[in-house]
């Protein structure tokens, strides 16, 4: 894989984290590259970007926005202490 083409599949990557190996190869096939999804997912790592999947966490119940607002009104003018 050429110099130039690492930066553009890095650049596409910034602007889209999600995007995956299959679509950057379909992207880079348009640009006149041939280049193999695991080829593509080892430059991307050796480059500091690895695959993760996001968490799944809940989100926030009514009760709870409600907990967390009365807490921050509450402590609002608690000093903070350096450690």
């Amino acid at each position: 894989m050429t110099a130039r083409a690492q930066r553009r599949m890095l650049n596409e990557v910034k602007k889209n984290p999600r995007v995956s190996a299959r679509d950057l190869k379909k992207s880079l096939a348009h640009a006149n590259i041939s280049v193999d999804e695991s080829t593509i997912r080892k430059t991307l790592n050796k480059n500091g970007v690895h695959g993760r999947t996001p968490r799944r966490k809940p989100l926030l119940s009514r009760k709870n926005i409600a907990a967390r607002l009365k807490f921050a009104k509450e402590h609002l003018d608690v000093p903070v202490v350096d450690r």
